[in-house]
């Protein structure tokens, strides 16, 4: 059997992890657009926060606490959306009212895009925040978000999301090596996406593929379109805790089954804008990326046909390693050390991908979170 097959899938699987990064790393040791210092603005403009919220109680009062103890020199004006919720997130929210946090409520369930812009609608702020409800900010958060903005050619920052839990999971081992990109892309003003638990974007960028969507990561790439940089400040710092592996997969197919239409169209602008770069990013950062699984699937199996070799061998014995790996994760994720933990996390995020991008394929997309209300079961 020839290894030319071989090499092809190896080397569409090692673009996005290895391969990308090493050029962005070559790059920047030549060329940069920004440095990681940001010039305070003059005057600090108005900020609105947004956060749409379903079913959120247990947490809602402590985030629009976390937001009104922000040190940051200018207005912040704090908008809630309650998605239809059926517990006492109302409540509890409109009890902040006579210290001008705005709460608007959507009788019928709409969704975070539309909430999000309607949400848009009602504020006044120069720059748009946005956020989660079980997101807590450092204190200095909204100031770090804003500074870069002094720069009128950022039209976007991408903040720094740590887990909040004790101790790193599947996901924070993958976040750190995925913050890792960030910073070194945000030197160029070439950040792909943000982050939705903390990013800001100035107000008039606000330009969705569609009026149902909304999305941070369309957000965040029609700000490059439009002509302007996606930059990350690492010190906007937001926790947030890590759902269970269970919840992690409902959560990242519903990220894939709707971040894959996007990518589509994002492309289809970016080749219009004539934005090459932008169009291979996103195809090799996003779309190759979620077919690594599949990748390496066939890349174990062609390193098997070739393992009479003594070198196929040894990267067929790795492959299998590499997976049994991520078996044991799964089965004995209390009793391994952190760092072994992301082969698990490599085959939680690709099997969700396929199955998303499937049920895109097949007219059944996850568009909506559902979080449970107080009298239901999980």
């Amino acid at each position: 059997m020839s290894p030319v097959p071989f090499w092809i899938v190896l080397g569409l699987f090692l673009a996005p992890w290895f391969i990308y990064p090493s050029v962005l790393i070559g790059v920047s040791m030549f060329y940069r657009k920004y440095s990681s210092s940001w010039k305070k603005p003059d005057e600090w403009p108005q900020v609105s926060v947004l956060i749409a919220a379903r079913n959120e109680e247990a947490v809602i009062a402590s985030r629009i606490r976390n937001l009104l103890e922000q040190d940051y020199g200018g207005s912040i004006e704090i908008l809630i959306g309650s998605d239809s919720s059926d517990d006492e997130t109302d409540a509890v929210a409109g009890a902040f009212r006579d210290q001008g946090v705005i709460v608007h409520r959507s009788v019928n369930r709409i969704g975070k895009p539309l909430m999000i812009k309607k949400l848009l609608e009602m504020s006044k702020g120069e720059i748009i925040v946005f956020s989660d409800a079980d997101t807590v900010f450092a204190p200095f958060a909204v100031r770090e978000l804003v500074t870069p903005f002094s720069n009128p050619s950022v039209g976007c920052v991408d903040g720094s999301r740590r887990n909040s839990l004790d101790g790193d999971t599947c996901e924070s081992i993958y976040w750190k090596y995925e913050t890792a990109i960030k910073e070194i892309c945000s030197c160029f003003g070439a950040v792909l996406g943000a982050t939705g638990a903390v990013f800001a974007l100035r107000r008039e960028l606000f330009k969705p593929l569609s009026p149902r969507r909304a999305d941070d990561f369309e957000l965040a790439v029609m700000a490059r379109i439009q002509g302007y940089s996606c930059v990350f400040s690492e010190n906007a710092v937001a926790a947030e805790p890590s759902p269970d592996d269970a919840k992690q997969y409902q959560r990242l197919v519903r990220i894939v089954s709707w971040m894959f239409i996007s990518s589509i169209l994002l492309m289809g602008k970016a080749l219009k804008k004539r934005n090459f770069l932008l169009l291979l990013q996103i195809l090799v950062h996003k779309v190759l990326r979620w077919f690594s699984g599949l990748l390496l699937a066939a890349a174990t199996v062609l390193a098997g046909f070739l393992a009479h070799g003594q070198f196929f061998l040894i990267l067929f014995i790795l492959m299998c390693l590499f997976h049994a790996t991520a078996a044991a994760g799964l089965l004995l994720k209390r009793y391994m050390p952190s760092k072994l933990l992301f082969p698990c996390y490599f085959w939680l995020m690709s099997i969700a991908a396929i199955d998303g991008i499937l049920r895109i394929l097949f007219g059944n997309p996850v568009e909506t979170w559902e979080k449970k209300s107080k009298g239901e079961k999980n």
